[in-house]
């Protein structure tokens, strides 16, 4: 499995091993919260679409390469090729439709918005994960404020990846190992939940439309370029990482 070890941005040579540590955590969360209190059929659910938008990322480290970007993959599938990415996104969005119809107390359309929003959070933390560090910092407030808001007995799997999050920041950073599609897509499906659960429908249809604007603005002018044409945003985004050189 060779495919696990890459350089990364600057050349190093780093293992894709922190979806593993993510995903793990998912599962204690899951099960504790089962022992200790009751994990219902949401609970459940939810730990079922991590693992197995994890498990999609993880084929896609392994096997070799493909094109880059959602609308490449979704031209190969035009051309009767079906490449790992679109292997993500079928899953991504299957999972993301059986997860929001197991959490209660939802409309209709709250519940296709939801969908749509896990879907394209997936997909933008996929983006993110280009730099050590970047797709952590963003998920952490939002895991933070699932953890503060919500009902963490609907999702307890979340919890477990921010927890992991906290705990494999570090690594990221230092660049001694890395997220991987595995980890990175398992972030986006657990931000695009925790943001289903914890905002009022009227602001899920906001976050659904601006995760859809993030995706088009990937295939554009690209995250990276936004980001570091922000300076808050580059200020944050170098924060605990090691200075580049000569541009990476």
């Amino acid at each position: 499995m060779s495919g696990l070890v890459v350089e990364n941005y600057r050349g190093v040579r780093v293992p894709r091993s922190l979806g593993l540590v993510l995903a793990g955590a998912a599962w204690i969360a899951t099960v504790a919260w089962a022992g200790l209190r009751f994990a219902g059929e949401p609970a459940w659910t939810a730990l079922v679409g991590c693992l197995l938008v994890f498990a999609a990322g993880l084929v896609d480290d392994v096997v070799p390469s493909g094109p880059r970007g959602l609308w490449n993959h979704i031209g190969e599938l035009a051309n009767g090729r079906i490449s790992t990415g679109v292997v993500k996104l079928i899953v991504a969005v299957g999972a993301a439709v059986v997860v929001v119809a197991a959490q209660p107390d939802h409309t209709w359309w709250a519940r296709v918005l939801g969908a749509v929003l896990i879907s394209a959070s997936t997909n933008v933390w996929n983006g993110l994960d280009v730099r050590p560090g970047r797709a952590l910092k963003a998920f952490l407030p939002v895991g933070t404020a699932f953890v503060a808001s919500a009902d963490v007995g609907l999702a307890p799997a979340v919890l477990g990846v921010a927890v992991g999050a906290v705990v494999v920041l570090p690594s990221d950073l230092s660049e001694r190992a890395m997220l991987g599609d595995s980890g990175s897509n398992l972030l986006g499906f657990a931000a695009g939940l925790a943001l289903y659960l914890v905002l009022p429908g009227w602001a899920t249809t906001v976050a659904a439309v601006a995760g859809v604007a993030l995706n088009v603005l990937a295939e554009t002018l690209t995250l990276s370029r936004a980001i570091e044409s922000v300076p808050p945003l580059r200020w944050v985004d170098g924060l605990g990482r090691r200075p580049d050189r000569g541009g990476g």
